[in-house]
């Protein structure tokens, strides 16, 4: 390996990246469009507002306080009175409301008798995401009210506040959230989900590297320069392109995180350093595949086939445990998958570097199955062009 070759074939890339303007858009633009597009929508950091349709046959003073508290709730905004279901269902079909209440006749009358009564919730299960947040809400709210009036039944037979408050609620649970306390949708999603659009423009990008060069029939070039040395040629090639992509982690963690006000937990140093060795695994993965197709076309398919369902299989929005073993299998050939658990690690729950050691382990076996892959295939395609001849196989569609 000589280090002036190198610096000649990464002069020579350089010049190539520059004279691309669909790379040096895909590499730079792109990254910046696509975080400062995503990271916004989860500004509110929460579900909020839902619309909240009432039905009220009872029309007490218990049914009043109830649609009260609902309203009261971040997570509702009263919509509306209705007559009857049908039209409840459909103002849901419509959009108009995504959550709806049904207050019973003789609500009230029936509980200071001391007969069990009961309401009915809707919510839009449509949208995991709306039903989840909406159930909660109304539980919290419909359970504080029932306890508050099973404590006012208890004083008024004599009991103290505290005992009235034990015979209520005989068993207290007290839920601890752990690592994301407040359901923040801006820190699960945006931190989740750009590292790994980060990941789909690394690999579209590194697939190009050298099929270009194969569609182009500038490889007798590249030939040339590096003295025939493959690895004069992966590193020299490697290099423009891995500082390129490595800003964007610095674009990432340095400003849109600090704009976004996304708050990592761990050491931010050693999220730098993890996602240093995400970018360039992921790299020499895409390096390997470039070198697999002479042509660009599929090429850029097979990275696309790759990274389009890649954020599904790193088990962020399902788990992988609840997945077939097949999709388990699929998963774990993916870098992003490994990455991910590690990633979550250091960002969420504040890790150390001893704690992501199988996944940065995991990381690095694809970093030197991508770059000694890569190596391999350029002695094949050497072997190609010293049987075949150069332009043979350069004219090779």
């Amino acid at each position: 390996m000589s280090f002036t070759i190198i610096k000649a074939i990464m002069r020579r890339e350089w010049q190539r990246i520059k004279s691309r303007k669909t790379l040096w858009a895909l590499i730079l633009v792109m990254p910046f469009v696509v975080f400062f597009s995503l990271a916004p929508i989860y500004e509110r950091q929460a579900v909020r507002e839902l619309p909240l349709g009432v039905i009220d046959h009872d029309r007490s003073t218990l049914s009043r306080i109830i649609v009260r508290s609902l309203e009261s709730s971040p997570t509702f905004a009263l919509y509306g009175y209705y007559d009857d279901l049908q039209t409840v269902e459909k103002d849901f079909k419509k959009g108009k409301l995504q959550a709806a209440i049904v207050i019973p006749e003789n609500l009230e009358k029936d509980l200071k008798s001391g007969k069990s009564a009961h309401v009915v919730f809707l919510k839009n299960s449509a949208n995991i995401i709306v039903g989840n947040v909406a159930y909660k809400a109304a539980m919290t709210t419909l359970q504080t009210l029932s306890i508050g009036m099973e404590m006012r039944k208890f004083q008024a037979g004599g009991a103290s506040s505290a005992q009235a408050l034990e015979r209520a609620h005989p068993i207290a649970i007290e839920t601890l959230p752990l690592y994301n306390p407040f359901y923040n949708y801006e820190t699960y999603l945006v931190g989740g989900l750009l590292p790994i659009m980060l990941q789909m423009v690394v690999l579209i990008a590194s697939v190009l590297v050298f099929s270009s060069e194969l569609k182009e029939g500038t490889v007798r070039e590249l030939w040339r320069i590096s003295k025939g040395n493959m690895l004069n040629i992966v590193v020299g090639k490697s290099l423009p392109h891995l500082f390129l992509h490595l800003s964007n982690v610095f674009l990432l963690t340095g400003i849109v995180f600090t704009i976004f006000q996304i708050p990592v937990q761990g050491s931010l140093f050693l999220l730098l350093a993890y996602l240093f060795l995400f970018v360039v695994s992921v790299f020499f993965v895409g390096m390997f595949i470039s070198c697999l197709f002479r042509n660009n076309v599929l090429a850029t398919e097979a990275a696309i086939f790759i990274s389009t369902p890649a954020f599904i299989f790193t088990g962020y929005t399902f788990p992988l445990e609840a997945m077939p073993w097949l999709h388990r299998f699929y998963a774990s050939l993916l870098p992003s998958t490994h990455f991910m658990t590690g990633y979550l690690k250091i960002f969420s729950m504040g890790e150390g570097w001893h704690g992501v050691l199988p996944e940065a382990s995991a990381l690095f076996l694809f970093l030197l199955i991508g770059f000694g892959g890569t190596l391999l295939l350029m002695f094949f395609r050497k072997k190609q062009m010293t049987a075949t001849g150069m332009k043979k196989l350069e004219a090779t569609p």
